[in-house]
């Protein structure tokens, strides 16, 4: 199984070439605003490294979110386009999954936050075992002490928003908080690999016209609407 893999949902952008559960080529550097203008080159120069073109990719893998809004929006548009060009299905996966994944070898509770703006994050908890993360319950969108009232004991941190809430986050009394290695606050190629081995076996995929981004929002992006006064003019 060759895997392409793109995600454009952080400030960081990571791109990939996975064969079954390992990583091949990885390019994954911080280019915050040029994603749009650099993704189709950096694909290209990924796979050309692995002397590999489009007919020996069997799949293609996508951050669906959450993450920053127009990051989403590029990553899983040019996964559709690839997809429909080069005829191959989408592995769709979550951020929080992701970076959780990231974390599996801590053998704790683990939190992944993601900053959402709005002076709320994006969360999940999940359970680690023996080579196996689990989430627990569902996806979370709130303020940080919303966050920190579901959790006690010790619990391992990472995600971007733990720039804005780590000083919180410490002050909790009823946790024993652990801050993952920084480097590993956002989606990997390492996480990619682990989790779309076992969705290929599966055959769990999406076609491009069924893949979406992951809004936890219920109105991501409003528009105001112009009043009479504003008609009239």
């Amino acid at each position: 199984m060759h895997c392409l893999v793109i995600d454009t949902t952080s400030k960081f952008l990571c791109i990939a070439v996975i064969k079954d559960d390992k990583i091949l080529r990885q390019y994954n550097k911080v280019h915050e605003r040029q994603h749009s203008v650099l993704l189709l080159s950096k694909i290209e120069k990924v796979l050309n490294s692995c002397s590999l073109s489009a007919v020996d990719i069997d799949c293609l893998a996508v951050d669906i979110g959450p993450g920053s809004f127009t990051g989403l929006r590029i990553g899983i548009a040019t996964a559709k386009g690839l997809s429909l060009s080069w005829d191959k299905p989408i592995i769709g996966l979550c951020s929080l999954d992701l970076i959780a994944e990231g974390q599996s070898d801590s053998g704790d509770i683990i939190c992944p936050v993601i900053d959402a703006k709005r002076q709320q994050v994006y969360s999940a908890i999940y359970t680690c075992r023996p080579n196996k993360v689990k989430r627990k319950g569902a996806y979370f969108l709130g303020p940080i002490d919303e966050l920190l009232k579901k959790l006690k004991g010790k619990v391992v941190f990472c995600g971007d928003a733990l720039f804005l809430y780590r000083d919180k986050i410490k002050a909790h009394k009823a946790i024993q908080p652990v801050l993952g290695q920084e480097q590993l606050w956002f989606p990997t190629a390492a996480s990619f690999s682990k989790l779309c081995h076992g969705m290929f076996k599966k055959k769990d995929f999406k076609t491009a016209s069924r893949i979406a981004p992951m809004y936890l929002y219920q109105n991501t992006c409003t528009v105001k609407k112009k009043s009479k006064t504003e008609k009239g003019k």
